[in-house]
């Protein structure tokens, strides 16, 4: 089963990841800092490719410079609803493998979805981390196909902090995919433990 709400008799707890301290958020949000210049680069080159704008519209950073303050508030307004959509498409694959709405929850330093009462397995688990960076860095590669300069600069900037803003998810993501199926992963939103067969149990 993709998701349980007891786990099976032969399965315990095996380690618990705590991103939910004050530090923990620090150092990641630090760490996203730095990841936006990967990302800049990573989608320039990517809306490059898919022959999207030209050099100069594809510069995020000479794009943010050039904002007038309408076009800073407008950022700053996708920029939200990058965040909730982000939120929203975690939630609605909690909602496909565990068919209960998901709990959304907004703390200092960050935002998170998540399924406390449900037992994820490993896969589906994956697909909820990395969904929301798959499917936005998707869709804004598309778009930006057929956007003009102005929108394809705020294309630039949502994908790029989406993907920098998903470093929590891939680190999550990352640390689940060390652990040897059959596990189940309860996620909580900002801690999340893995549960595996009892190598004992007959």
């Amino acid at each position: 089963m993709h998701a349980v709400k007891s786990l099976p008799e032969d399965f315990q707890h095996r380690e618990t990841l705590d991103l939910s301290s004050t530090r923990s958020a620090l150092w990641l949000n630090l760490a996203a800092v730095l990841l936006l210049f990967v990302f800049g680069w990573i989608f320039k080159t990517c809306f490059a490719l898919l022959g999207a704008g030209d050099g100069t519209s594809l510069d995020i950073w000479q794009a943010i410079k050039a904002f007038s303050f309408a076009e800073w508030m407008i950022a700053i307004l996708f920029l939200v609803l990058m965040l909730i959509a982000h939120e929203l498409v975690h939630g609605m694959f909690f909602w496909l493998f565990t068919h209960e709405r998901p709990k959304f929850a907004l703390r200092s330093g960050y935002a998170f979805a998540a399924a406390p009462d449900w037992y994820l397995s490993k896969y589906p688990y994956i697909m909820v981390g990395l969904s929301p960076l798959v499917i936005i860095s998707v869709a804004c590669c598309v778009v930006s196909i057929f956007a003009g300069p102005l929108l394809l600069g705020y294309l630039l900037l949502v994908a790029t902090f989406n993907a920098a803003g998903a470093l929590g998810d891939m680190i999550v993501v990352g640390w689940v995919v060390q652990h040897k199926n059959p596990i189940y992963v309860r996620d909580r939103g900002d801690s999340f433990s893995v549960y595996s067969r009892n190598a004992n149990a007959k």
